[in-house]
């Protein structure tokens, strides 16, 4: 499968930003801990998200779709493995494990796959199972999991893993007493989490701090929830905008975005709020008009070095990465968070693009133009980028092996057109 873009034309229009990938994955594996019907609204029909529910329905879980809304009736499952080819083709797989250790007691998953953009292990999960009474085996490329014993009220993360804070909370929801977890990730998707679970009658407390409580309960209760628009699938679109020297408009639901907003400041364009409204549909959840306006070029940045929130997102490393190919100036990006994210710095340069790679860093120095090409896909964020890029390219840019980008981004050809852009997708012949 192919994406072509068509440069040369400024990204105009109004889009609303879809609900957050990286939100939802561990929400639909939190649903395994509730017997009642759970309601996903504005929930993204992107290609992780049909794994992760493949799974659910293997195992015995009830999924239907209506619209935007996924509703998961996990009440009938019945078996505690899970073995199928979804659970190697999506890395949120492993957040099963917490789900099913905290409703059985026990679980067995295959290695979870997912982009190859660095080692990612597992073994920040498997310490933190430990320390919480849990016993691990690795065998034949499964993982095996069984609680054993009480285990410690207190766990600590070596580093601030966003999979292994998301593995604790979703074991500790139903474990007796309480888990105090130290060092925890603070990203808004965990917040968000957090805010899903206490709406099944969670007892969870400090999300956005690095110190997370959880309270154990007898039992969830089924829940409808709203999920706030996706942060990078606000910055790819907006990326465009940027790009393309073009003027766009973002609704988005449940979050302004600020930090999100200031790093497209820094690199030359004008972002304000045009104020917020409230869809009936999605209850109370506020939705926010963000104005993205660049008629002056791209600005270099000196300096960014990704890291764990509230630093730049290593998933925005790759938009900035083409971005700043195209600035007035030389930039520096440092890569802190996985060891493969400058990849696509090869497709960059086939279109034209000044990068240097040394170790985790990477020097750009901004040229005049970029050309269409034919260039890769190497994994989802990659993926964006080169899409970015081929909006700011003269000619034709050919992305291929973007099914990767489905991964992430909901009918991306679709969307960039509702801004005015020109795409296709096609499969190869």
């Amino acid at each position: 499968m192919y994406i072509e873009v068509e440069g040369g034309r400024k990204a105009v229009g109004d889009l609303t930003v879809q609900g957050a990938k990286n939100a939802v994955l561990p929400m639909i594996a939190g649903t395994l801990l509730c017997k009642e019907t759970v309601v996903l609204e504005r929930c993204p029909k992107i290609h992780d998200v049909d794994a992760m529910t493949a799974i659910l329905a293997d195992i015995g879980a009830e999924v239907e779709w209506d619209g935007d809304r996924l509703a998961i009736n996990a009440g009938s499952v019945d078996r505690l493995a899970i073995t199928q080819q979804e659970a190697g083709e999506v890395r949120a797989s492993v957040l099963f494990l917490g789900g099913m250790l905290g409703r059985f007691g026990q679980a067995e998953i295959c290695l979870p796959g997912g982009c190859s953009i660095g080692e990612r292990p597992i073994d920040f999960h498997m310490k933190a199972f430990e320390e919480m009474g849990v016993v691990s085996a690795l065998k034949d490329g499964k993982i095996r999991c069984v609680r054993e014993r009480p285990g410690s009220g207190t766990v600590r993360l070596p580093y601030p893993s966003v999979g292994a804070t998301e593995n604790v909370i979703l074991y500790a929801v139903l474990r007796a007493g309480e888990t105090v977890l130290k060092n925890a990730a603070k990203e808004p998707e965990i917040v968000e989490l957090c805010h899903f679970m206490r709406s099944m009658g969670a007892d969870i407390a400090g999300d956005g701090g690095d110190t997370i409580r959880i309270r154990g309960v007898k039992r969830l209760h089924g829940t409808a929830y709203c999920l706030k628009s996706d942060r990078i699938v606000f910055l790819t679109y907006a990326a465009m905008a940027a790009a393309s020297g073009g003027d766009a408009c973002f609704r988005v639901c449940g979050d302004t975005f600020r930090y999100e907003q200031e790093y497209l400041r820094q690199i030359g364009c004008r972002v304000w709020e045009t104020g917020n409204a409230c869809e009936p549909k999605y209850g109370a959840a506020p939705f926010y008009e963000i104005r993205v306006s660049n008629g002056g070029g791209i600005r270099a940045v000196p300096y960014i070095r990704t890291g764990p929130y509230p630093a730049f997102p290593t998933d925005a490393q790759s938009l900035f990465l083409a971005l700043l190919s195209k600035a007035y100036g030389e930039s520096i990006l440092e890569e802190s968070v996985f060891e493969n994210r400058f990849r696509v710095a090869s497709q960059l340069r086939k279109m034209g693009a000044d990068i240097e790679v040394a170790g985790q860093r990477a020097c750009i120095r901004g040229v005049t133009r970029l050309h269409g090409e034919t260039v890769r896909a190497l994994d989802l964020r990659s993926g964006a980028a080169l899409m970015v890029a081929g909006v700011m390219a003269d000619g034709v840019t050919r992305i291929e092996d973007s099914h990767l980008i489905l991964r992430g981004y909901e009918r991306p050809v679709e969307q960039m057109g509702m801004l005015g852009i020109q795409a296709r997708q096609a499969r190869d012949e």
